[in-house]
């Protein structure tokens, strides 16, 4: 009875052991197909290919966040797509402040949809629907307001730093958190969350905060280039971009929560969909284009 007992023991524990290593070959892979996006996206960086990559990540993170909705009027969803295309390309078209007009007729054309079909659409999809349709492309729209507000190096630096203060802390939480993790953060929205691992996130994100500004320094040296980065200001900076991203991914918890979804999309393997990659960016992006606005970071000689 023991032996068999021992057999299947191990039988499981084989099972979970090739789980978890397909688990991590998605997650690798998926990762390696987003770096090379973002390698193309840092080659063009100058051009509208930053704006286009921003309008796709968006209208697929809306999609996403809409599919759960259930929405059968085509033209609610027709509207909310058209909006959130449009918001990236504001700044070619030289009409960002008009913004706050588009968004009014925005609304309008919302509630127009709502009245002509209210016994279909609810008054909690349609606000769901402005609030995604706006939140995202405009947040992830800040990546492109520092590009056009800096010199390339700059630009880039902080694009990098952006992102990096989202993955990096939900990597360090990941792994720190399945390694260490013994006591819950936030168990009711998400349980697989651990105090230990949001400490190991905010202070992996923090150390390499720190070397990759070291190596990009060295880089930029390599070809002639001279920058200085105020490396108390990036130590700063580093917590509380990890803050605003354990934030945005706990807000997408509560939404899947809500609605009863594991993950947003299946398009990423081993990280779910767009969404579920680009949540913990969408509060970080944002306030890092604030937060260098007023303190810059680095300085290009």
């Amino acid at each position: 009875m023991r032996i068999n007992f021992s057999l299947a023991f191990c039988i499981e524990l084989c099972k979970c052991q090739k789980g978890m290593v397909k688990y991590m070959k998605q997650r690798v892979i998926s990762s390696v197909v987003g770096l090379s996006v973002l390698a193309v996206v840092l080659l063009f960086y100058t051009t509208i290919v930053l704006n286009i990559a921003v309008a796709i990540i968006s209208l697929l993170a809306v999609y996403e966040v809409l599919k759960p909705l259930n929405i059968k009027n085509k033209a609610l969803k027709f509207v909310c797509f058209v909006f959130v295309a449009l918001i990236p390309f504001l700044n070619i078209t030289g009409i960002f402040s008009l913004l706050p007009i588009i968004s009014f007729l925005f609304i309008i054309l919302l509630f127009i949809i709502l009245i002509f079909d209210h016994q279909a659409i609810t008054i909690e999809q349609t606000s769901l629907c402005f609030f995604m349709s706006l939140i995202i492309p405009l947040s992830l729209s800040s990546e492109i307001y520092m590009r056009d507000s800096n010199d390339f190096l700059s630009g880039i630096f902080y694009l990098l730093i952006s992102l990096g203060g989202a993955w990096l802390t939900d990597t360090g939480a990941y792994f720190i958190g399945v390694k260490f993790g013994k006591h819950k953060f936030s168990p009711t929205i998400s349980p697989n969350k651990t105090i230990e691992g949001v400490v190991g996130g905010i202070t992996v994100n923090l150390v390499l905060y720190v070397l990759i500004g070291m190596l990009f320094t060295y880089v930029c040296s390599l070809f002639g280039m001279t920058v200085d980065i105020n490396y108390l200001l990036l130590i700063i900076a580093a917590p509380i971009c990890s803050a605003f991203a354990i934030l945005g991914d706990l807000s997408a918890s509560l939404v899947k929560r809500h609605y009863k979804i594991k993950d947003f999309g299946h398009i990423m393997p081993g990280h779910g969909g767009v969404l579920d990659r680009f949540d913990s960016v969408f509060f970080v992006v944002p306030f890092f284009s604030i937060f260098v606005n007023y303190f810059p970071i680095i300085t290009v000689a």
